[in-house]
């Protein structure tokens, strides 16, 4: 295939908005959007600003960019979509507008190229901003009201990170590289496994993504091309797999056997063989249970209302069972550790017990396989302990309990962040803690 080596570079962002220093004003900001806002909505924003009525004309930006980089990230494909996000529950008949969670578009357009992990940060933290402003009513919050800094710092991020662009350059790329990657089948000798191979870990794990949503949905030639990609592409991955990922290509096999498409199970089971991988297959679908439930816990969590609404998802996860399947656990950690460590304003107090349940239940050797697996990865807990000093007070609390013994991290940083946050809580270790969790998360998943 021609050329085929050029359509397999890793992407990045290459379409960046940038906003002067100068431009402080609401007029001034807004007219750096008007690639996807038109006239009449960028007069409202303004009007909204100039009327003092700072968390309403927020909501109505942040509501138009999570609409925006939603719309972007479903022309991939839903059953896409939910392979990355490890959410079984999602097919490319669900509606993105509803099923995908605003922080769930935020963690896959960093992955995808779309907005860099700066931008990724801060819409976050813009998502946490509305979602907390939006549940104060009356004039007991009068005093509790948002700034016009803040306003004005939330309308930049979504303009710079989103509505600033008139179309998303990294998705365009990425759309091309997985048509192509479904168009024709890879040789072992081919230059394109060492460009994979030796990128880093997010496009690795997305490549991997892509041939599993193709193997569960496709038919005819894209179904051929994507199992025997897969047969060339796993044996040649697998050393560099996280566990998480070895129980994704597990997962996937058992769900199309249990389909009974013979010819994607044929081929993930010579993958597997090959590389003597059937230990990461799960006997059962029990897995699909336990993540759909985390996932509602991660959505109530980034959602309005959540010191309220995170109870119920919650306590569903604990009662689950004392065992999570292994093909699960990175994302009920995930969602047990969000409701642990809260966000800037505290935590949903009426589910801190079922969060608390979920994580007595770990083991030691579940808690080395947390750290050594799963938490340079973790961009929920990451970027609470980057950017809060309430989160990090409770995550050095976590870490404080724990008996770690003599466990030995296998990332130095990883390592140096556990040495950082079990030390006594004092305004100068929680500035410490943040700059090694920044340091790791700059990190992450290279």
């Amino acid at each position: 295939m021609t050329n085929a080596n050029s359509a397999l570079v890793p992407w990045t962002v290459t379409d960046l908005v940038t906003i002067p220093p100068e431009a402080r004003e609401a007029k001034d900001i807004v007219a750096f959007g008007k690639a996807t806002l038109s006239q009449r909505v960028m007069h409202s924003i303004v009007t909204g600003f100039e009327a003092g009525s700072y968390e309403m004309v927020s909501t109505f930006v942040w509501t138009k960019a999570a609409a925006t980089l939603k719309r972007q990230v479903s022309t991939l494909g839903m059953e896409f979509v939910g392979e990355m996000l490890g959410r079984p529950d999602l097919d490319d008949d669900s509606d993105p507008a509803t099923a995908i969670g605003d922080h769930e578009a935020i963690a896959l357009a960093e992955d995808l190229g779309m907005v860099t992990a700066i931008q990724s940060l801060r819409l976050k933290q813009a998502l946490q901003l509305v979602a907390h402003f939006s549940t104060l009513t009356g004039e007991t919050d009068s005093d509790d009201a948002m700034t016009p800094e803040e306003a004005h710092g939330l309308l930049r991020t979504c303009i710079t990170s989103i509505l600033g662009k008139p179309k998303f350059e990294g998705a365009l790329h990425f759309a091309d590289f997985r048509k192509r990657l479904a168009s024709y089948t890879l040789t072992s000798a081919g230059p394109e496994i060492s460009v994979i191979t030796n990128s880093p870990y997010f496009f690795v794990r997305t490549t991997l993504s892509i041939l599993l949503a193709a193997i569960k949905t496709s038919h005819g030639a894209p179904l051929e091309h994507a199992v025997g990609n897969t047969m060339v592409l796993v044996p040649h991955l697998w050393l560099k797999l996280r566990e998480p990922e070895k129980w994704q290509v597990g997962q996937a096999y058992a769900e199309v056997t249990s389909a009974g498409n013979r010819k994607a199970s044929a081929g993930l089971k010579k993958a597997l063989m090959d590389v003597k991988g059937f230990d990461f297959v799960p006997e059962s679908l029990r897995s699909n249970t336990f993540t759909e439930t985390a996932a509602r816990v991660l959505s109530a969590h980034f959602a309005l209302d959540n010191f309220y609404n995170e109870r119920e998802p919650m306590e569903a996860l604990a009662a689950l069972g004392t065992s999570i399947p292994k093909p699960a656990f990175a994302k009920v950690m995930e969602a047990a550790l969000a409701v642990r460590l809260g966000n800037r304003w505290g935590v949903a107090t009426n589910a801190q017990n079922a969060a608390q349940d979920v994580l007595n239940l770990l083991r030691p050797v579940q808690w080395y396989y947390y750290f050594d697996e799963c938490l340079a990865r973790d961009r929920t807990v990451m970027d609470k302990i980057v950017s809060d000093a309430g989160p990090v007070k409770r995550w050095c609390e976590v870490v404080q309990r724990l008996d770690l013994g003599t466990f030995v991290p296998k990332n130095n940083l990883v390592k140096a962040l556990l040495e950082a946050s079990r030390k006594p809580v004092t305004p100068a270790r929680i500035i410490d803690v943040k700059k090694r969790a920044d340091t790791l998360r700059n990190h992450l998943n290279k």
